[in-house]
C-alpha cells in the first residue's frame, strides 16, 4: 500500500518536472521601426482668381406711354307731338296748318295739325381730349325737314317743304388758347333767341313768333373770350343765315355780349349784319339786295327757385333784302316749378312786319300756356294751348290761309332725352 502510494507521487511529480523542464519561449523580435512619415509637398495656393466687375445689365426701355383717349359725352332725345287745330280753313285739309299769308311769320315746326308727328329724333356727341374738342348733332324728322328749306333770302317764311328729313344740325371743332379763349370751326346753332331748336331745353313747346324770323344755323368759324365771371363776348365770321355752301360773295358778322349782373339777372345782346340776297346770274355783278340788320335782346330774371321770367327783344331791318322793310317784336315768358313733376310756362308776344312798298304794317301776337308733367327726370309731357292772332294786310286776313284773324290749337307733346 505503501508502495502504490509512493507511485502515484512519483507519477503526479514527474510531469510537472518535465513541464517545469520546458524552455521558455523565445521572446517576439523587435518591432521594425516605423517608416518616417511621408513628407506630403503641398503646393502652394493659386493666386486668387481676378474679380471681373460685370455692370448691370440696362434696364428695358421703358414702355411708351399709351396714347390718351378722348373723353365722349353723349346725348339724345326724341320729340313727338299731336296737335289738333280748333279753326281750320272751311273745306280745307286739316293735316295742314297754314302759314300767314301773303306776309307775316308763322309757327316754326309744330305745323302738322290731327296727325301723330315725329318732329325730331337726335343724336348728340361731344369729344374732348386736352385743348381741342369735337360736337356733333345729328336729327331726323319733321324738323329736320323744315331747317333744310330754311335758306335765304326768306327764312320767316319756314314751311314743311319737300327737302330731307335728315339734318346736320352743327358739326363743329373747337380747340381752348390761353386767356379763355375758344375758337369754333364748322356749323353751329345761331346765338340770337330766346329760344333752341331742341324742344325740352325750352319753356314751352311750341316756340315763339321771334323764333321763326331770326336766323337757326350758321356755318363759319366763331370765338368766344371770358373776360371775367360777370362778360363774356362773341365774334363771328358766317355765310349768312341758314346757308351752307354761302349763297353770295358776302360774309355776315356776328357780335355778342353776355353780362351776368348777379346770379339771378343775365342779358345777352347779339347782333348779325351783312348782305343776304342772292348774286345775280347774269350778267355777274354784285350781291343784290340791302344790308341785313338783326338786334337781339335776351334778359332772364330767376325771381326765386320756383318761378323764373324771360324777356326777348327783336329789331330786323331789311328781312327781305330790302332797306325800308323790317320787323320789331318782343315776347314775355314765365314758368313756375310746382313740384319735381308738375310745371307751368306761359307767353305772349307781340310782332310787327312793315313793308314798305304796300305802306302797311301787319301785326301778330299769339298767347301760349302749357303745364309740363314730368315723369322721371328723363320724360317729359307736355299739354298745350295756344292761340294766334293777326290783323289785316292789304284789307285781307292772313291766318289759316287767308281767311281768318285768328287760330287757337291744342297740343300733346312728348320728349324722351338723356
Amino acid at each position: 500500500m505503501r508502495l502504490r502510494a509512493c507511485l502515484l507521487a512519483i507519477a503526479v511529480v514527474v510531469p510537472v518536472r518535465a513541464f517545469a523542464q520546458t524552455p521558455p519561449a523565445a521572446p517576439p523580435p523587435p518591432a521594425e521601426a516605423a517608416p518616417p512619415p511621408a513628407v506630403v509637398v503641398t503646393p502652394a495656393a493659386p493666386p486668387p482668381a481676378a474679380v471681373v466687375i460685370t455692370p448691370p445689365a440696362a434696364p428695358p426701355p421703358a414702355a411708351a406711354p399709351a396714347a390718351p383717349s378722348p373723353k365722349f359725352v353723349f346725348g339724345g332725345l326724341v320729340d313727338t307731338y299731336y296737335m289738333y287745330n280748333f279753326t281750320p280753313p272751311s273745306g280745307s285739309n286739316s293735316l295742314q296748318f297754314p302759314n300767314p299769308a301773303p306776309v307775316g311769320v308763322g309757327r316754326a315746326f309744330d305745323i302738322n295739325a290731327n296727325s301723330m308727328n315725329l318732329a325730331l329724333a337726335k343724336l348728340t356727341m361731344n369729344a374732348s381730349l386736352d385743348v381741342v374738342s369735337l360736337q356733333l348733332d345729328m336729327g331726323y324728322g319733321q324738323t329736320g325737314t323744315i331747317i333744310n328749306n330754311a335758306v335765304d333770302p326768306n327764312p320767316s317764311l319756314m314751311g314743311p317743304g319737300v327737302g330731307p328729313s335728315f339734318l346736320l344740325e352743327q358739326a363743329f371743332g373747337e380747340i381752348s388758347l390761353p386767356g379763355n379763349l375758344t375758337v369754333d370751326f364748322g356749323k353751329f346753332t345761331t346765338t340770337a333767341g330766346a329760344e333752341v331748336i331742341e324742344a325740352n331745353k325750352n319753356w314751352l313747346y311750341s316756340r315763339s313768333l321771334l323764333f321763326n324770323a331770326i336766323p337757326l344755323l350758321h356755318t363759319g368759324v366763331r370765338a368766344n373770350l371770358k373776360i371775367n365771371d360777370m362778360v363774356t363776348v362773341q365774334g363771328s365770321v358766317v355765310n349768312g343765315w341758314n346757308n351752307d355752301p354761302d349763297l353770295n360773295a358776302w360774309k355776315t358778322i356776328g357780335l355778342s355780349a353776355t353780362i351776368t349782373a348777379s346770379p339771378a339777372f343775365s342779358l345777352i345782346g347779339t347782333t348779325y349784319f351783312g348782305k343776304e340776297g342772292q348774286p345775280q346770274m347774269s350778267p355777274a355783278g354784285a350781291t343784290p339786295g340791302d344790308l341785313r340788320f338783326l338786334l337781339d335782346i335776351v334778359a332772364a330774371y330767376t325771381v326765386n327757385s320756383a318761378f323764373g321770367l324771360n324777356l326777348n327783344i327783336d329789331y330786323i331791318k331789311a328781312f327781305d333784302d330790302i332797306s325800308a322793310d323790317y320787323q320789331v317784336g318782343g315776347s314775355l315768358m314765365g314758368r313756375y316749378v310746382v313740384s319735381d313733376h308738375i310745371n307751368f310756362a306761359a307767353r305772349g308776344e307781340y310782332l310787327a312786319t312793315h313793308i314798305d312798298a304796300a305802306a302797311a304794317t301787319l301785326s301778330q301776337g299769339e298767347v301760349t300756356v302749357m303745364m309740363g308733367i314730368d315723369v322721371g327726370k328723363n320724360f317729359e309731357l307736355r299739354p298745350e294751348v295756344r292761340a294766334d292772332f293777326a290783323g289785316k294786310f292789304g284789307g285781307a286776313d292772313v291766318l289759316e290761309g287767308g281767311t281768318k284773324s285768328s287760330a287757337v290749337t291744342g297740343t300733346l307733346a312728348a320728349l324722351t332725352w338723356f
